[in-house]
C-alpha cells in the first residue's frame, strides 16, 4: 500500500463504528492484548487514522505506543510496513519512536526500526541521540543489571552500526565517549572504536573537575588509550554539537570565534538552521543572554523568527520573557523580525508575566523591555490584547503588584474594565492608590496661568475606552470607505459599554471613595447629558400613566352613581390614557425582558412592574366586576403605581440620597425583624393562649341588662392566632388598647407576661429599630455624594445593559439563581443594538463618536466651557464629521459643543492640579538641595585634602 493510499483512507471512517466501538479505540485494544489479528484487520481495512496521538494517560501514537511495550515487534513491523512517521517528534514527551525503544530498553522495537531505510539515527530528545540516551541508561540501572547491562550494550551496537554519531553531545556538551569511559563501561568504549564512522573526541567536554574522557580512559582503560592517540592529530572539526555545547557552557569567545571560522567559509547556512531537539541556536544564545552571540547570529543572517519543534517560542518572546532589553533591541532592529503573538500571548503580555518569574539582575532589565516594545515607532502592540483566558498585560500586573508597570499600562492605553474569563477586570487587583495617581495624571493644563482667559483644564478617559470602540485605533488607520453602508456597520461595531468599570468601582470598598475623583465624576456628568433626554422620557411617560390610571379609578371606577358629564368625559379620557400608557408599559417591559431573562427577574421592582401591569389591565379591562373587587384592585393598582413612581423619581442624581436611603432603613429592619419575629411570634401565641375567649352556648349565654349593646360591640383580637399575632404588630407600635384585654382569667401570668412584653418589644425592640435607623441615615447623609455617584452610575449601566450590550456582570446570577443553566444565564432573545434602538445606543455613547480622542477641554475662565477635541486627521473622516457624531438629525446644541462642566468638578479638578503642581515643586526644591549637598561634600573632601597635604607639609 502506498502512502497516498493511506493517507486517503483514514478520512473515510474517523467517527465511531456502526457495530462496535470507535476504531481507534479497538486498535489501543488490539495493541494492549496482542491482538494482532484484530490489529491487522483496522489497519488494513484503513478505518483508523495511525497517526492518532490518544490521550491520557500515554498521549503517544500506537507506533510509540508499540515500541514502548515489549514482544511487540510484529505490531511495529507491520506499522512500518504502512510508512507510519517513523521520525515524528512527540509533543508532549519531545522525543521520537527510536527514543521510546532506548528509554524502555525493547531492542526487538529498535531493531525493527533501523531496519527501516527512514529513520533518522542522530534525531535528538532534549538534546540526547539515541545512542547518547542508551549510554546514560546503564549509568541508571540497578536490579538485574548485569542482564540489562548486556541489553543496552547490543543496543549501542546496533546504533553504531546504523551510522549514529559518538560524538553528538547532548545540552550540556557530554558525549557518548566521557559518559561510557566516567561509567567505565570498557564494552562500549571498543564498539565505538570499531564501528563508529568518524574519529571519537576524547578532550570535547571538561566537566567541573576539569576532567575529560581521556583522563577517565586513562585510569580505567589505559591500555586502549593508544587507540585514540593518532586521533588528536586529525584536525579540529567545528560542527553543530560543538556549537550547541559552547552555548550550553555559555563559553561565548569561543562560540564567535569557531562560527566566525564556518562563516569565513561560507559553511555557517547548515549551523543557523539547526537545532538541538530543544532550541535552535538564536533561542538557546537568547535564552542564556548572550548578547554578542545573538548580534554574530542575527549580522549573520539567522532568521530572528525561526523555532523549532521542541521550543516554539520565537528567540524575541524568550529575550521578553527574561527581560533582555539589549537583545531585544536587537531583535526590533532586525527588518525580519515579526512583532506577532507567541502562543496566543502578546509579546507585552510575555514581558509583564517574566516579571514575577525573575529575579532581578542585571541583563534582567523588564522596565527597559517595556518601554522599548511601548514606545518604539516600528512596533504596534495592542495594549488590550487577551490571551486564552482573556487576560490582558494589565491584568498580570495588577496581580504581580508591580505599581509602576500598571501605570505605564494605564499611560499607554490600557482598558481597565476588560474581563477575563473568571469575569474579573484588572481593576480587582490595582490598588487604589495607584489608580488615584493615574487619575491626577489624567488631569493635565495648557501651562497657562489659572488666572488667563486662555487657562485650560485637559481630562482623559483613555483608561475606559474598550479595544473595539477606539475610532483611532480602528478607523484612523484605514480611511472609510465611499459606501455609507459599511461605514455604518463599522461605526456600529465600535459601540460598546463604558461605565462597566465605574460599576465594578461601586462594590469595591477600597475603590469606591476614588468616583468622588473629577476625571470620573466629569465622565458621569457627560453621560449624564447624553442619556438625559431618555430618563426624563421615561418619568414622562410613567407620570402620564399614574395620572390617568389615578384619575380614573378615583373618578369613574369605583364611583356607584352616575357622574356629571364632563366628569364621565375626562372619565373616557383617563380611560383611553390608561390604556395605551398600559400597553407602552408592557412594550417596554417586554423588550427589558428579553434582552436579558436572568437579569430582569433578579430585580424586585421588575416583579413589582408586572403585578402592576396585571392589575391595571383588569381595571381598564372590566369595568363590570364586583363592587369590591374594584375596590381591593384600585388599592393595589394606587399603590403599587405610587411606589413605582416615587422609585422611578428617585433615580434622578439628586434625589438618589433619599431613595437610598429609605431602600436601606427598610431592608435592614426586614432583616432585623425577620430574627425577631421569633419573639413577637411567641407573644402572640402566648396572648392567645391566656386571653381567648371560650364561646358559650346561645342559649346558655345570659343577656346583660345594664349594657347589651357595648356587649355585642366589643371583639375579641385573641379569639385566632392570625388575629392574636395581627394584634400584637399593632401592639409593637405602643397602640396597647389594654382596656379591651381580658386579665381578669390569669390575672398574675397575664400581668408579668405583658409586662415582658411591653419592655422588650416596644420599649426595647421598637427603639432599637429607630436607632438603626438613624446609625443608616447618618452614615448615608454623611457621604451623600458618594451615594449620588453610585446611583447615577448604576442607572447609567443599567440604560447601557438595555441599549449598548450588557457586560458580563450585568448577566452574573445572583446566588439563588445560581442552579440555573449557564445558557439560560447567557440567553438574550433580542440583541441590543437591533432595529430602531441604534441611534439611542449611539446616542448614549461617548466612545469614539463624541469623544474621538477621549478627552475634554474645560475652560473654568469662560464659564467652564467644554471643547471636545476632534480626531486627527479630520480628513479621514471626510467632510460630513457631523454625521459620525450623530447623523444628520444631531442638534445644534450637541453639534456646537455647548455643554458647561459642573463648577463644583471644576474645583475638585483645580485642587488636583495645585496638589499636583505644589509637589513638583516640592520635587525641584529637593533636588536642588540634593546639589547643593553633593557640592558641599566634595568642598569637604577637597579641605580634607589640603589639610593632609599642610600636616605632611610641616
Amino acid at each position: 500500500m502506498t502512502r497516498d493510499t493511506y493517507e486517503m483512507k483514514p478520512n473515510l471512517s474517523r467517527g465511531s463504528s456502526l457495530f462496535g466501538a470507535d476504531p481507534q479505540v479497538q486498535l489501543r485494544t488490539a495493541l494492549q492484548t496482542n491482538d494482532f489479528a484484530t490489529f491487522k484487520k483496522l489497519v488494513s481495512y484503513g478505518s483508523v487514522n495511525l497517526e492518532h496521538v490518544y490521550q491520557y494517560p500515554d498521549y503517544k501514537t500506537c507506533l510509540e505506543l508499540a515500541v514502548s511495550e515489549p514482544n511487540k515487534q510484529e505490531f511495529v513491523k507491520l506499522l512500518l510496513q504502512h510508512e507510519v512517521e517513523v521520525n515524528k517528534m512527540n509533543e508532549t514527551h519531545a522525543a521520537a519512536p527510536i527514543h521510546f525503544a532506548v528509554e524502555n530498553g525493547n531492542i526487538e522495537a529498535l531493531a525493527a526500526l533501523l531496519e527501516d531505510d527512514r529513520i533518522d539515527v542522530n534525531i535528538k530528545s532534549k538534546g540526547n541521540t539515541a545512542l547518547l540516551m542508551a549510554i546514560k541508561k546503564i549509568e541508571d540501572l540497578d536490579d538485574d543489571r548485569e542482564r540489562d547491562l548486556a541489553t543496552y550494550e547490543d543496543m549501542v551496537e546496533m546504533l553504531l552500526k546504523a551510522g549514529c554519531n559518538a560524538n553528538s553531545p547532548d545540552l550540556k556538551g557530554i558525549t557518548p565517549a566521557y559518559s561510557a569511559a566516567k561509567q567505565g563501561l570498557e564494552r562500549i568504549v571498543t564498539l565505538m572504536l570499531d564501528y563508529a564512522k568518524e574519529p571519537i573526541h576524547l578532550d570535547t567536554y571538561t566537566d567541573r573537575r576539569g576532567k575529560t574522557a581521556r583522563d577517565y580512559l586513562k585510569e580505567a582503560f589505559p591500555h586502549l588509550l593508544a587507540k585514540f592517540e593518532t586521533e588528536t592529530l586529525e584536525p579540529e572539526i567545528i560542527d553543530v554539537d560543538k556549537l550547541f555545547s559552547y552555548l550550553s557552557r555559555h563559553e561565548e569567545a569561543n562560540f564567535i570565534r569557531d562560527f566566525t571560522k564556518l562563516v569565513k567559509k561560507n559553511d555557517h547556512r547548515p549551523a543557523l538552521a539547526a537545532n538541538n531537539g530543544s532550541n535552535t541556536m538564536l533561542q538557546m544564545a537568547t535564552e542564556k543572554g548572550l548578547q554578542r552571540v545573538v548580534e554574530t547570529l542575527l549580522n549573520s543572517g539567522a532568521d530572528p523568527n525561526a523555532t523549532c519543534s521542541g521550543n516554539t517560542f520565537r528567540p524575541i518572546a524568550i529575550a521578553c520573557q527574561n527581560g533582555y532589553p539589549r537583545i531585544l533591541k536587537m531583535f526590533v532592529d532586525n527588518e525580519s523580525t515579526l512583532f506577532d503573538t507567541v502562543n496566543c500571548e502578546s509579546l507585552l503580555q510575555i514581558t509583564v508575566k517574566g516579571m514575577r518569574s525573575y529575579s532581578k539582575t542585571p541583563k534582567e532589565n523588564f522596565n527597559e523591555c517595556l518601554e522599548i516594545l511601548l514606545k518604539h515607532p516600528k512596533i504596534n502592540i495592542n495594549v488590550n490584547h487577551p490571551d486564552v483566558k482573556d487576560n490582558t498585560a494589565l491584568h498580570y500586573a495588577a496581580r504581580n503588584g508591580d505599581q509602576e508597570t500598571v501605570l505605564e499600562l494605564l499611560r499607554n492605553g490600557a482598558c481597565v474594565g476588560l474581563r477575563n474569563k473568571f469575569n474579573e477586570p484588572p481593576l480587582a487587583d490595582i490598588n487604589a492608590k495607584t489608580l488615584e495617581t493615574y487619575l491626577d495624571e489624567c488631569i493635565t493644563t495648557n501651562g497657562e496661568r489659572p488666572s488667563d482667559d486662555d487657562y485650560e483644564i485637559h481630562m482623559k478617559y483613555s483608561f475606559l475606552v474598550y479595544p473595539n470602540n477606539s475610532l483611532e485605533n480602528e478607523l484612523c488607520k484605514v480611511p472609510l470607505m465611499d459606501n455609507s453602508i459599511n461605514r455604518e456597520k463599522e461605526l456600529d461595531s465600535l459601540l460598546a459599554p463604558e461605565t462597566d468599570a465605574l460599576l465594578y468601582m461601586t462594590r469595591n470598598e477600597e475603590l469606591r471613595p476614588l468616583l468622588k475623583h473629577p476625571v470620573i465624576t466629569s465622565f458621569l456628568y457627560l453621560k449624564w447629558q447624553r442619556i438625559s433626554c431618555l430618563f426624563y422620557a421615561n418619568i414622562t411617560f410613567y407620570s402620564l400613566l399614574w395620572l390617568c390610571l389615578i384619575l380614573y379609578i378615583i373618578l369613574g371606577y369605583v364611583e356607584e352613581k352616575k357622574p356629571p358629564g364632563s366628569i364621565e368625559a375626562l372619565n373616557v379620557v383617563t380611560h383611553t390614557g390608561a390604556v395605551i400608557g398600559l400597553i407602552l408599559l408592557i412594550f417596554r417591559e417586554l423588550f427589558q425582558l428579553l434582552v436579558s431573562p436572568t437579569r430582569y427577574l433578579q430585580s424586585l421592582e421588575n416583579w413589582m412592574e408586572i403585578v402592576l401591569i396585571f392589575v391595571t389591565a383588569l381595571i381598564v379591562s372590566n369595568d363590570s366586576a364586583e363592587e369590591s373587587t374594584k375596590q381591593q384592585l384600585s388599592a393595589v393598582a394606587i399603590l403599587l403605581s405610587s411606589a413605582e413612581l416615587v422609585l422611578l423619581i428617585g433615580q434622578f442624581p439628586t434625589l438618589s440620597t433619599n431613595i437610598v436611603m429609605l431602600k436601606t432603613v427598610s431592608w435592614n429592619f426586614f432583616k432585623f425583624l425577620l430574627w425577631y419575629c421569633i419573639l413577637i411570634i411567641a407573644f402572640a401565641l402566648s396572648f392567645y393562649t391566656l386571653f381567648r375567649q371560650e364561646e358559650p352556648d346561645e342559649e346558655q349565654k345570659p343577656p346583660n341588662p345594664n349594657n347589651p349593646e357595648k356587649e355585642e360591640d366589643e371583639e375579641d383580637f385573641f379569639e385566632n392566632p392570625g388575629g392574636s399575632l395581627f394584634k400584637t404588630i399593632v401592639m409593637l407600635t405602643g397602640e396597647f388598647d389594654a382596656g379591651s384585654i381580658k386579665f381578669s382569667t390569669f390575672p398574675v401570668t397575664s400581668h408579668l407576661i405583658f409586662i415582658v412584653f411591653v419592655f422588650m418589644i416596644p420599649i426595647v425592640l421598637f427603639n432599637l429599630l429607630n436607632g438603626l435607623a438613624v446609625s443608616d441615615t447618618q452614615e448615608i447623609r454623611a457621604d451623600a455624594e458618594l451615594v449620588g455617584h453610585i446611583s447615577r452610575v448604576k442607572l447609567i449601566s443599567y440604560f447601557e445593559s438595555v441599549l449598548i450590550g450588557n457586560a458580563r456582570s450585568y448577566s452574573r446570577p445572583s446566588t439563588c439563581w445560581s442552579w440555573l443553566p449557564t445558557s439560560f444565564e447567557k440567553l438574550n432573545i433580542i440583541k441590543p443594538k437591533m432595529f430602531c434602538i441604534k441611534p439611542f445606543a449611539k446616542r448614549i455613547s461617548l466612545f469614539p463618536h463624541f469623544l474621538p480622542k477621549y478627552r475634554i477641554i474645560v475652560k473654568p475662565n469662560q464659564d467652564n466651557k467644554i471643547e471636545i477635541p476632534h480626531a486627527e486627521p479630520l480628513g479621514k473622516f471626510g467632510d460630513d464629521y457631523e454625521d459620525i457624531e450623530g447623523g444628520t438629525g444631531t442638534c445644534c446644541f450637541e453639534r456646537c459643543q455647548n455643554y458647561r462642566l459642573d463648577r463644583k468638578i471644576v474645583k475638585n479638578a483645580k485642587i488636583v492640579v495645585s496638589k499636583k503642581t505644589n509637589v513638583t515643586e516640592f520635587d525641584e526644591i529637593k533636588k536642588q538641595l540634593t546639589k547643593y549637598e553633593m557640592k558641599i561634600e566634595s568642598l569637604e573632601s577637597t579641605l580634607k585634602k589640603v589639610l593632609q597635604a599642610l600636616e605632611y607639609g610641616k
